[in-house]
């Protein structure tokens, strides 16, 4: 049986113990420039958070780089992976963006409500197909999140309480999507 591949991204030295750590449980680590076309599907994704530096001199400027550097970049980085994901994937997204200085406010709740949507968003994307895509805390070690990709399961840290929303409850993630991408107008 070959190995499952698994694509970590985000701080360059987590991403190498990572890798390291996938290899010994029989992955095979890849990066995005191994991968062009014909390279073979990614069965782990494993996305963690960076370092985003603080710019701006005013606090809204600085909370403003943050999200765009930080929380809004993870999704672009989604959008070149998803083209890559096996049917069946495990996708992690470990929580972790941090402003780089205390001068910004953070939000830790907020920030995992962020990436709630991302992997709504992608899950919304690969419908009909199965990927478990998981909310990760970044308080979690390396051992931890290696173990959370290769059992798949959900990490109570990071668990919500979720409302029932009357208009979803019977609405797949491919019927959403395509409602989503049906609106000619977003407010925000």
């Amino acid at each position: 049986m070959a190995p499952k591949r698994a694509l970590i991204t985000g701080s360059p030295d987590r991403v190498q113990a990572l890798s390291k750590m996938f290899e010994r449980a029989g992955d095979e680590p890849v990066t995005l420039a191994q991968l062009g076309p014909g390279a073979g599907a990614i069965d782990r994704y494993i996305q963690l958070g960076v370092s985003v530096p603080a710019r701006g001199e005013t606090v809204v400027r600085r909370v403003h780089s943050f999200l765009n550097d930080g929380l809004l970049e993870r999704f672009a980085a989604v959008e070149r992976v998803l083209p890559l994901l096996a049917d069946g994937a495990t996708v992690l997204l470990v929580a972790g963006n941090l402003p780089a200085e205390a001068a910004a406010p953070d939000d830790q709740a907020a920030r995992l409500l962020l990436l709630r949507v991302l992997g709504h968003a992608i899950r919304a994307d690969l419908a009909p197909r199965r990927v478990r895509v998981r909310i990760i805390s970044g308080e979690r070690t390396d051992e931890q999140i290696v173990d959370f990709a290769l059992s798949g399961a959900k990490d109570p840290l990071t668990e919500m309480p979720t409302v029932p929303d009357p208009h979803m409850s019977d609405t797949s993630y491919e019927d959403w999507r395509t409602q989503v991408l049906g609106l000619a107008q977003v407010e925000v």
